[in-house]
């Protein structure tokens, strides 16, 4: 068995599919596997993908029609022979020399089943939008949407996970992570690394980026976690509301500061304008 199965879904993708092979390879020599589950591409990625499984072992793909990136995941699941999995979506990547210490960390660790890093999140400009630091993962701060993993490129965890809670929702084409992350925290700890590991681009033909420009990213989400809030037993439920209303009450004192603040800034603004104007006259 080897450490790593990284698996990618991909379908019509020529313009990232490469970067993303060429990503895993720049990791260097890990007991690793690399499995490309497309969906039937028509658009020359899999004459790409071909191309590489020729000259590197560790390549596996397959190519056919499938239901959804569900359905490819749990493909690649079934597939995978590595003791820990990481998604890496075809226009996603890892930092340089993530594998080394992931790596490095589960060797000292055996007891580790999940592990998260931090997760840069670019816009298609190449622009760094944020950092997701995913600090607390308690299901509460899950459910409560304050904190969770934003992209699979940051997280590895065991294959054994899936015989627990299962494969990822093939119902569900939009939150199938956040899904699985819910069921995850509810069997497991989720340890955390300050560490930048993953990086998710937005995209606007992707289904974030598609997401965030009609508004219904937000509402999704909300969706998703109400179905899981209104499931869990009473302990949970206060948790996790208690977690809401930190989230919203931080909100509404840092506006409340900024409405407070407002005068102040009116008036340096003016004395500087005023400051100014006098100099250039002088």
């Amino acid at each position: 068995m080897c450490t790593f199965s990284i698996i990618t879904p991909v379908y019509n993708n020529i313009e990232y599919i490469e970067k993303c092979i060429l990503n895993v390879i720049s990791q260097g020599k890990h007991s690793l596997e690399h499995l490309i589950i497309d969906g039937g591409s028509s658009d020359g990625t899999v004459q790409i993908i071909q191309k590489y499984a020729l000259q590197y072992s560790h390549i596996s793909w397959v190519s056919e029609k499938d239901k959804g990136q569900s359905d490819a995941m749990n493909k690649g699941i079934k597939l995978a022979k590595g003791e820990f999995i990481s998604f890496l979506n075809v226009d996603d990547y890892y930092s340089l020399g993530t594998l080394n210490e992931v790596s490095t960390i589960i060797s000292n660790n055996t007891l580790l089943s999940f592990i998260v890093g931090n997760c840069n999140v670019w816009d298609e400009k190449n622009e760094l939008i944020y950092v997701n630091r995913p600090r607390k993962l308690k299901p509460w701060h899950i459910l409560g949407g304050s904190c969770f993993p934003v992209n699979p490129s940051a997280y590895f965890y065991k294959k054994e996970i899936h015989d627990i809670v299962g494969g990822y929702n093939e119902e569900n084409h939009f939150s199938m992570d956040l899904e699985f992350l819910i069921e995850t925290s509810f069997v497991t700890e989720m340890n955390y690394y300050p560490r930048n590991w993953g990086n998710f681009r937005v995209l606007p033909f992707a289904k974030t980026g598609n997401d965030q420009i009609n508004g219904t990213l937000e509402q999704k989400k909300n969706v998703l976690l109400n179905k899981y809030i209104r499931k869990s037993n009473l302990k949970l439920y206060l948790l996790t509301y208690s977690v809401k209303f930190s989230k919203s009450s931080k909100k509404k004192i840092h506006l409340l500061i900024k409405l407070l603040m407002l005068p102040f800034k009116m008036v340096y603004w003016k004395i500087r304008k005023s400051f100014f104007s006098r100099i250039t006259i002088l």
